[in-house]
């Protein structure tokens, strides 16, 4: 029972360091994501392809500007529709 308790304790610590951290980095991720966005523009893959990565991008945005509004769950609901569109584009991506 204690090491349930100490790993629920270690859980919870490093999901306060990671959101401490993008809090911090949130004006660097962002600018980051800008600037992903714009060689996009430039790079050589399909409509379908820069379409689903704006979105990933758009949604991290919007999560990392949220951040402060939003539970721990909605957090990790966002998060994992992110997840499934990444393996969407990872699937294109091979298909092509």
């Amino acid at each position: 029972m204690n090491k349930k308790v100490v790993l629920v304790a270690i859980g919870t610590l490093l999901g306060a360091v990671g959101a401490y951290v993008a809090y911090n980095k949130r004006e660097e991720i962002l600018a980051k994501l800008q600037q992903l966005q714009e060689s996009l523009k430039e790079a050589e893959i399909t409509e379908k392809a820069k379409a689903t990565i704006h979105e990933i991008a758009e949604k991290l945005s919007n999560l990392i500007k949220r951040s402060d509004t939003l539970t721990a769950e909605e957090k990790e609901k966002e998060l994992k529709e992110i997840e499934e569109k990444i393996g969407k584009l990872e699937e294109a991506v091979k298909a092509e």
